[in-house]
């Protein structure tokens, strides 16, 4: 079983959409399915999904499904290809006309999924094309369509996403396309969905009122990706179940320099905040094509890791590289070597929650860090039946993993996202003994603790029942329980 604590969210695509090849990335690391909405029908998705069910069942462990709203994102449309090349070339100093109406382009004539395009965008403006490989500006306009001077060529594809950074466009945050995709969710049963190009909390307000009204508890990752959004962060994380640091489209919308400065400060606020946090984009993007990384590549994971990310992403790597299960590998191998130096060399990034709930779960999880550090024990292991206070003791970046426990199949696989958490099925023990028991089963069962390791099980005195942490007993696996012996064993009750 993987043993990293680094969670790796792997987006599907052609290049892993068999079981089998599920299974394999599985065994490699995967802990988090993304199906881009973006891309792709619903039909589709919908396959896919039964795939990563069918392999997730035979892997019997859980595995966390995330949906990626398209959101308004402005895209080329159809390019015819031109030598083979999958598209149009297009050099410095070329003219690029992008017209108002719909077209298929046979040469730097274009056309884009935005209808108001050639109204919104003004002489001067800056067009970039595929996360800003290609650059343009806007030299001329008319009623019908815009021109444009290359400044960076490329060539020019179907459906790449377009990015305007000096342009007000009124568009709104979730489009009928996305409600589509909303309500497919619902249906299906996703743990996740992430709502793109996020400008303010009222965005994310708007979605979880349409979940709680369909009575759906799929939780809301917001991903940041516009300056809007910098501005609106506070309100935005509040009103969100976690982050995605987007940093393709970030890095388009804002000066690319302070990606790495925004990267940091995103991370840094959601471990205050207990919430999980995503870094995605371009992490391994040479093994696409190439069997190894960058140096740079190898670097960027594993600084990710550092600033203290719940996960990793790999987009293009899997949905269609040559190499899927070998990039998952790779990002599987950084991390477990990143994580060995910081538990060797004490450099855990030390947690200040600020949180407005959970405090009792914020405060237990202080206190066992400090047993765990004094007991050097070898796991932690916690009832945690909605998730929510393996969420919070994830936050604290424990150098052991922390064994989740719940009856609640959503609640398991929504954990499966969290940093150092290995969800476990367990219906909940007649009372803290019988507990302590099934525990140590389990855990020499699954070889996660040897025989004479100690071990730190935090629980309640109602299992089962959110909000009722109060118990922190010590373990030595192996060791038989006589009758009466839980009063001496229970380091904390309230």
């Amino acid at each position: 079983m993987q043993m990293i604590r680094t969670k790796i969210v792997a987006t599907m695509g052609p290049a892993c959409s068999s079981p089998e090849m599920l299974y394999n990335l599985f065994e490699a690391g995967v802990d988090v399915c993304r199906l881009n909405f973006s891309h792709g029908s619903l039909d589709g998705h919908l396959l896919m999904l039964r795939n990563i069910r069918e392999a997730a069942a035979r892997w019997d462990q859980p595995i966390a499904v995330l949906g990626d709203l398209g959101g308004p994102k402005i895209r080329l449309g159809k390019v015819a290809e031109i030598n083979g090349q999958g598209g149009i070339p297009i050099s410095v100093g070329d003219e690029l006309v992008i017209q108002r109406e719909s077209c298929v382009a046979q040469g730097p004539r274009v056309c884009t999924t935005y209808p108001q395009f050639v109204d919104d965008v003004q002489v001067g403006h800056r067009v970039l094309v595929e996360d800003g490989l290609l650059r343009f500006v806007c030299t001329d306009k008319n009623a019908g369509e815009l021109k444009c001077q290359c400044l960076a060529g490329g060539i020019l594809k179907s459906s790449k996403g377009i990015n305007l950074p000096n342009t007000v466009v009124n568009v709104p945050s979730i489009t009928d396309r996305d409600w589509q995709c909303v309500d497919w969710a619902i249906q299906n049963d996703l743990d996740y969905l992430a709502l793109s190009f996020v400008r303010k909390a009222e965005d994310l307000q708007l979605l979880r009122e349409h979940l709680v009204n369909k009575v759906s508890d799929i939780h809301l990752i917001a991903k940041i990706e516009k300056a809007e959004a910098l501005r609106e962060i506070e309100g935005i994380l509040e009103n969100s179940d976690g982050l995605m640091v987007a940093r393709g489209d970030l890095g388009v919308e804002i000066e690319l320099a302070r990606v790495p400065v925004i990267q940091k400060q995103l991370v840094r606020r959601c471990r205050s905040a207990g919430k999980p946090v995503i870094v995605a984009t371009q992490m391994l993007q040479s093994m696409i094509e190439q069997p190894s990384p960058t140096r740079a590549e190898v670097s960027d994971v594993a600084n990710a890791i550092f600033d203290g990310t719940d996960a990793v992403m790999l987009s293009g790597e899997t949905s269609v590289g040559r190499f899927p299960a070998g990039a998952v590998h790779v990002m599987n191998h950084i991390a477990k070597e990143t994580e060995e130096y910081l538990v060797q060399s004490n450099s855990i990034p030390e947690t200040e929650l600020k949180l407005k709930t959970m405090q009792l779960s914020a405060s237990v999880a202080r206190g066992v860090w400090q047993i765990v550090q004094d007991l050097k024990a070898a796991l932690v292991v916690i009832w945690s039946q909605t998730g929510a206070t393996a969420r919070i003791f994830s936050k604290m970046r424990f150098p052991m993993p922390i064994v989740a426990l719940s009856s609640d199949h959503r609640a398991l696989r929504r954990m499966a996202l969290h940093f150092g958490v290995l969800p476990q099925e367990m219906q909940p023990p007649t009372d803290m003994t019988s507990l302590v028991q099934e525990v140590d089963d389990l855990v020499r069962n699954r070889k996660l603790a040897t025989e004479g390791s100690r071990i730190v099980i935090v629980a309640g005195s109602s299992l089962g029942t959110p909000s009722t942490l109060n118990g922190i007993v010590i373990h030595t696996v192996g060791e038989t329980w006589k009758s009466g012996e839980m009063a001496d064993r229970l380091v904390v009750a309230n």
